[in-house]
């Protein structure tokens, strides 16, 4: 028992390790992706510098003005990483040819290859076209920061002191348990903090190098500095992502501003007198995030598995018990870890993304609060479309009666009945884009069948799809058609679990046909109906696939339902962000709905 319960503690005082070594790892990983991307800016600006400076010559460029060019870089004043130029294999300013691989790769891929603690670049002719070469830029470190030491610290206190108290006092470690957790959050902060600060420094680097080589290209280039273009200058950032405009004055260091597309890091260079460029870029902290979530969660894992250790502390006293909880565990295990990745994991992906502007097209996703949510509100797109989802859902009771009806009429045996009910379901095991595709037939204005049996009684054809007053109707009569079957299945289930007694009974007592559903089928009935209920009003808020065979959302936005809404949201306007957002309304508005359903239902169920 004694030797369980060690092991226990040495589980809780390992899980304590990892709560403070998984953040520092993410921090590592996140300050070395933020060095790495500042070497990547800095050797294509080099590239482009020297592409756009140098004198054509031999195969591309002059060798004695590609030397000069190359050694001029390292002389800039608040020049700090180390350079090297490559004609082919060979290096101008150093000795060592250039692995083949490495040439290869930027010969052949026009790729960025790590080489020997840098980055390198591919080197293209004059025109583009071609590459000659490969510019290498050393990596810069990032500036140190210690605060992780402290909440590091805090966390493995914690931690080990849960660990100590395993086994021995259990309040004691609960408590402690709940403060590793929460060191454990600020700890995962404190590794995103870090790593927003060095994204941060390496957008700052890079505009400060943009800038140096931006203010001595028009000193290179032909012709007076005064003269020089600024398309000219320009093509020294090509490629770098820095967007060089006019500018009238301003000072060299970098600032964040915001703009319509968002939030920029912005410095100024001059380029001669009188003569300003403003050199704009994207600040790498704002896709930042996700580091402190990731370390948010990896470090949580210490505390859930302390938790786990405390439990088992307990448990080693009953080990029957144990080993059966053990081996639930394992076997809801898969279907949990299923529904953690499919499901939890997409919803808080969702909730993250409704949080923010974010786009495929836009590589700046800034952090904008609830403001998603604020222009759901004045959007009256999302309140046609949820007014229409609401109509639509009216279809479930109808179909519920229907079904109803039918699951009473077919509840007998016989070959005829069973075809009867095979007809019915058919429809609900169909592909949903065969049935809307027939029934786009059925439907068509000028050739389809229903308005051919209206004609043959002398009524005048009608747009079912085409008129705003019918569509959103004739999508129903689709829907009550394929779900007719289903519901009709699942209560026929429900009438053929009632006894026969119970009913035997009622005639007995000389009740009616009536009588007999009213005071004992139906009452019977109402879990089914309560199942059947839910699952249908859900799906019916659901609905996408016809209306997008059938009406694409229209005509008028009369069809115009809200998963129609969210996937157009995303998908065409490509606002994944207000997308999310309206998502999680959608969500929040099933999730009311089934809880009322269940309030007024629920306890009102009669189980025979």
């Amino acid at each position: 028992m004694i030797r369980v319960v060690r092991r226990w503690r040495m589980l809780a005082a390992g899980a304590a390790g990892f709560a403070v070594a998984l953040p520092l790892l993410v921090a590592r990983g996140g300050v070395s992706r933020a060095e790495r991307t500042l070497g990547e800016r800095t050797a294509t600006a080099v590239a482009a510098y020297l592409a756009t400076v140098t004198r054509p010559g031999g195969r591309a460029y002059d060798p004695h003005s590609l030397i000069v060019a190359a050694r001029r870089i390292g002389t800039l004043p608040g020049w700090s990483a180390a350079v090297e130029v490559y004609v082919d294999r060979t290096p101008l300013l150093a000795a060592g040819r250039l692995p083949p691989a490495a040439w290869r790769a930027i010969a052949d891929r026009d790729a960025t290859v790590r080489l020997g603690g840098g980055s390198l670049v591919p080197l293209k002719d004059p025109d583009q076209w071609d590459v000659v070469g490969g510019a290498w830029v050393s990596d810069r470190a990032a500036p140190p920061d210690g605060g992780l030491l402290a909440t590091g610290a805090l966390t493995a206190v914690a931690g080990l002191g849960a660990a100590w108290a395993v086994g021995r006092r259990r309040r004691l470690a609960v408590a402690l348990l709940a403060l590793c957790a929460a060191a454990s959050v600020i700890h995962g902060v404190a590794a995103g903090a870090v790593v927003r600060r060095a994204a941060a420094w390496s957008t700052d680097r890079a505009l400060e190098d943009a800038r140096l080589l931006v203010q001595d290209a028009p000193l290179r280039l032909a012709g007076p500095p005064s003269r020089v273009a600024i398309a000219a200058v320009a093509r020294v950032l090509q490629g770098t992502g820095v967007v060089v405009s006019a500018a009238d004055s301003g000072a060299a260091v970098v600032r964040r501003v915001q703009e319509a597309e968002g939030p920029r890091a912005v410095t100024t260079a001059r380029l001669g007198p009188g003569r300003w460029v403003a050199l704009r870029a994207v600040p790498l902290e704002t896709a930042a995030g996700g580091w402190a979530a990731l370390a948010v969660a990896l470090a949580l894992l210490g505390p859930a598995a302390g938790a786990v250790a405390l439990w088992g502390a307990r448990a080693a006293a009953r080990p029957r018990v144990f080993r059966e909880t053990v081996m639930a565990w394992t076997f809801l295990a898969p279907a949990a870890l299923h529904l953690a990745v499919f499901s939890a994991g997409p919803m808080l992906f969702a909730a993250w993304l409704s949080l923010h502007r974010w786009s495929l097209v836009d590589p700046v996703r800034p952090f904008v609060g609830l403001a998603n949510f604020a222009a759901l509100g004045d959007d009256p797109l999302v309140g046609v479309s949820l007014r229409n989802t609401a109509v639509y859902a009216l279809y479930v009771p109808v179909t519920m009666a229907l079904a109803l009806v039918a699951a009473l009429a077919l509840n007998r045996p016989g070959r005829l009945v069973r075809w009867v009910r095979t007809a019915f379901f058919v429809p609900y095991v169909s592909s949903v884009v065969a049935v809307a595709l027939v029934w786009q037939w059925i439907l068509n204005p000028d050739f389809g069948l229903l308005n051919g049996a209206l004609a043959a009684v002398g009524i005048a054809p009608v747009d079912w799809l085409g008129d705003p007053r019918t569509a959103l109707l004739a999508v129903m009569l689709i829907s009550v058609w394929v779900q007719l079957g289903y519901q009709m299945t699942v209560f026929l289930a429900g009438l053929q679990g009632i006894p026969a007694a119970y009913l035997d009974a009622a005639r007995v007592d000389g009740a009616g046909p009536w009588q007999r559903f009213w005071r004992v089928t139906f009452p019977l009935l109402r879990p089914v109906v309560l199942f059947v209920l839910v699952t249908g009003v859900i799906g019916s808020f659901q609905v996408f696939t016809y209306v997008y065979v059938l009406t694409d959302g229209g005509p008028l936005h009369a069809t115009d339902v809200v998963v129609y809404r969210i996937y157009q949201t995303a998908w065409e306007f490509l606002q994944f962000g207000y997308a999310s957002a309206l998502a999680l309304v959608l969500f929040a508005l099933l999730l009311g709905l089934t809880w009322a359903q269940f309030r007024l239902l629920g306890r009102r169920v009669e189980y025979g």
